[in-house]
């Protein structure tokens, strides 16, 4: 990641500092900032990112500086999110299931009926799960309402972790669905799993809702092979 510092005064600033406070796995190193901008110019402060585990916290940049006699400081947050140590990875049926299966329940696979989704079409979530560096496997899942996605999370502690997710959808009622995450790190599935409802909820529509008890699975005639297996899923 590089940090771009500019100068748009006409004065020089001094006693430029740029502080991280990194959460507790995240690990930051950069070489030290100039003390001083001249007017008019801009300086690069590049940041090698290290992740030691899954987490949701986000890193905060402290920057400060005079301009003149006037101190500025200034508080933001790092744009350094979990999507940013997830690489899509394509993945067959036969390969889906039986990792899918190894996974036997909590706390390497979780799952959790989720409501107040945004009501978007299945092709916006594939859009977003994309963005998110989330790969998304088109046809794989029997079921045309259901998502099946795949994505390996590096960290420092669970090195390279293959994360498989399944999002099961009710067209009749699209702001509610069940998300299943399982990885072989608990970390990372439960990491994983509160980050993907973060994004998928609407955060305008937050409001008290009488708990739903989810209809079964209707099981679905006609199927052999992976596909059939797929269709059995819970």
């Amino acid at each position: 990641m590089v940090l771009f510092i500019g100068n748009k005064h006409t004065g020089s600033l001094s006693n430029v500092k740029v502080v991280v406070l990194p959460p507790s796995h995240l690990r930051f190193q950069s070489p030290p900032v100039p003390d001083t901008i001249p007017p008019r110019a801009q300086v690069q402060c590049p940041f090698d990112i290290f992740c030691l585990q899954a987490s949701r916290e986000t890193a905060v940049l402290e920057f400060a500086y005079n301009n003149g006699n006037i101190p500025v400081g200034v508080t933001l947050k790092l744009p350094v999110l979990m999507n940013k140590f997830l690489q899509a990875v394509p993945v067959t049926a036969n390969d889906f299931v039986g990792r899918w299966r190894a996974l036997t329940g909590p706390p390497t696979k979780l799952q959790e009926v989720v409501r107040n989704v945004r009501p978007i079409p299945l092709a916006e979530m594939a859009a977003l799960f994309n963005s998110l560096h989330i790969g998304v496997a088109p046809g794989l899942d029997p079921n045309v309402n259901n998502t099946v996605c795949a994505s390996t999370f590096y960290s420092e502690s669970a090195q390279a972790t293959l994360c498989l997710i399944r999002v099961e959808t009710d067209p009749s009622e699209r702001t509610q669905l069940r998300l299943i995450v399982g990885s072989p790190d608990p970390t990372t599935t439960y990491e994983l799993k509160e980050y993907i409802k973060e994004q998928l909820i609407d955060v305008r529509t937050l409001t008290p809702v009488p708990p739903v008890v989810p209809a079964p699975t209707p099981a679905i005639s006609g199927l052999t092979g992976p596909a059939a297996v797929l269709a059995g899923l819970i």
